[in-house]
């Protein structure tokens, strides 16, 4: 994986109709979710080279880990739409835009299971009760699965590496607050931003267990299946961690059984 005449050879679809101007030294990186289903980003890179997207992002990054890119790095993408940083307006004007495949916000119908916007099913255990840190309740948010999350951190190193002017990495929710919530609280974006500038000691983390007794479950989320517990003063390494709600970590239960399992992050030290 490499970049040549600010394109990656390997990932290029084409050039969307959804851009315009030149990007000189962008100085920000965005990340984003397209809200939308898929295993491969090959419907959301369709919707990018339709013109009544009105939109399209540098790159996209599918569930299954495979990019596309559809816009090239020295062009503006449309992916950030009003926006505001560091007060500084039309993040457009200086940013890389990237989309990863993610639904965003889903809901618990009637029935009991967790739907998207679009009435799909979602299976519980890619899911997570989370609070959006510009939000005053939690609702259920879709995880990011790790072969897109390793395939992004890849990326993003790349770009890093080829575009040193870039030197922050922020959420389209945190340039457009109150008007979008992407990549949202399920995006560990912490301890992405650790691993795409190198330092890999804190991936993955130890931590300790604080509580006497913290039950280790099937999900991320009260409604999961109990599956042991773990005892206070245990190692556990974190997997994947969402502050102040959710941690899915490897460690051994009271009772000596090695498990991979959800727990209360609050519990961690």
């Amino acid at each position: 994986m490499d970049i040549t005449n600010h394109r990656i050879a390997e990932y290029w679809h084409g050039m969307s109709p959804n851009c315009g101007g030149e990007l000189v030294k962008p100085s920000l990186l965005v990340m984003h979710f397209t809200a939308s289903g898929g295993t491969d980003p090959s419907g959301d890179v369709d919707w990018f080279m339709s013109r009544a997207a009105k939109a399209a992002a540098h790159l996209v990054v599918g569930r299954n880990g495979a990019i596309k890119q559809v816009v090239p790095f020295n062009v503006k993408a449309w992916h950030a739409g009003k926006s505001i940083w560091r007060g500084k307006p039309n993040c457009n004007d200086y940013s890389i835009g990237i989309e990863i495949d993610n639904w965003g916000k889903l809901t618990r119908s009637a029935d009991g299971k967790i739907r998207t916007y679009t009435g799909a099913i979602v299976d519980p255990a890619g899911a997570a009760e989370l609070r959006h840190k510009h939000e005053m309740t939690s609702c259920f948010w879709e995880l990011y699965s790790q072969p897109q999350l390793d395939s992004a951190v890849d990326l993003v190193r790349l770009i890093l590496a080829h575009y040193p002017s870039i030197n922050e990495i922020v959420g389209h929710d945190d340039i457009a607050p109150g008007r979008k919530t992407d990549p949202g609280p399920a995006f560990p974006m912490s301890r992405f931003i650790s691993l795409v500038w190198g330092r890999d000691d804190v991936a993955p983390s130890k931590r300790t267990v604080i509580a006497d007794r913290l039950n280790a479950r099937g999900g991320a989320g009260t409604e999961f299946e109990i599956i042991g517990q773990f005892t206070k003063g245990a190692k556990v390494t974190v997997l994947y961690d969402m502050p102040g709600s959710w941690a899915q970590v490897k460690g051994t239960l009271d009772g000596g059984a090695d498990v991979t399992a959800w727990v209360a992050d609050q519990y961690l030290a």
